[in-house]
């Protein structure tokens, strides 16, 4: 939650709800606790309702410190709404003074009987998930035995999926661009990125309605929306943080996508912090 809650968090969120991105779960750790004292000082809003309102799938777990059950319920009640994401909150869980205190640390370990060393690994938890390495194989192998078979019906296809999947970028996609020409800055570059959605399929983008404006439509595709994922104009609405976020979790998520957006340079003072991995359109 926090990559989230920590870039406009109504900006990103809404437009999930908008999406019905139904694999996305995250969790609002419900402590109460912030550095200056209680959270009610300055936090009282129903978490819960606004994210119903924003269009998600709610779930409340009661124990949020050890009630693993309900928390692995809560879970499997998520993955089975497939329409829209969901928000879980356990309430309310615990946040000792070690979160921002370091000097709070040695006697947390001490109070939980944790006698190693920084960064090691005990040998029964490292069993304990190591014995999903059998299962993860298995699945690998199954994967790739599909694979062939979908490569060998759908060369072309293939070929393209294996470009988004490793991030290879198409031999020769650079020739596509267009010769510079006397012209706007803005129109030179939707020439170049409709050049480049010719022969880069993972080229995927938008901007904070301002495509009109500074010119980021690409003309083959129509609106990436919940019901036609197959296209690629991201209509990102008048959200500029939730813009830079989206984007950089594009990046972030696969190799073989290419995400781009656009505003305005004044815009750009504030979302500096949301496009550390981004280049401005």
């Amino acid at each position: 939650m926090a990559a989230i809650w920590r870039v406009s968090p109504n900006e990103a969120c809404s437009l999930a709800g908008h999406w019905g991105l139904g694999k996305l779960i995250a969790f609002y750790d419900d402590n109460h606790i912030s550095i200056d004292g209680d959270t009610e000082i300055a936090f009282t809003e129903d978490v819960s309702a606004r994210f119903e309102a924003l269009g998600w799938h709610t779930i409340w777990v009661k124990n949020g410190n050890n009630g693993y059950d309900d928390i692995r319920a809560a879970i499997k009640e998520a993955k089975a709404v497939t329409d829209k994401p969901t928000l879980i909150k356990p309430t309310h869980t615990v946040c000792t003074e070690v979160h921002w205190e370091a000097k709070r640390l040695k006697a947390t370990r001490q109070n939980l009987g944790w006698p190693y060393e920084p960064f090691f690994v005990p040998e029964d938890v490292k069993s304990h998930w190591s014995r999903h390495t059998p299962e993860g194989a298995a699945l690998e192998a199954d994967w790739n035995a599909k694979f062939a078979e979908y490569e060998k019906k759908y060369p072309e296809d293939a070929t393209t999926l294996k470009s988004i999947v490793t991030g290879e970028l198409p031999a020769g996609w650079a020739d596509a661009l267009p010769e510079s020409a006397g012209d706007a800055t803005r129109n030179l570059s939707q020439q170049c990125l409709n050049a480049l959605a010719k022969v880069v399929p993972g080229l995927i983008g938008g901007s904070a309605d301002l495509a009109s404006s500074n010119m980021t439509l690409l003309k083959m595709y129509g609106d990436f929306q919940k019901d036609t994922p197959e296209e690629r104009n991201v209509r990102f609405g008048v959200r500029e943080h939730g813009m830079g976020a989206i984007c950089n979790g594009i990046a972030l998520h696969s190799p073989g996508f290419v995400p781009y957006c656009a505003t305005f340079f004044v815009f750009t003072d504030y979302m500096r912090g949301a496009m550390r991995n981004l280049s401005l359109v």
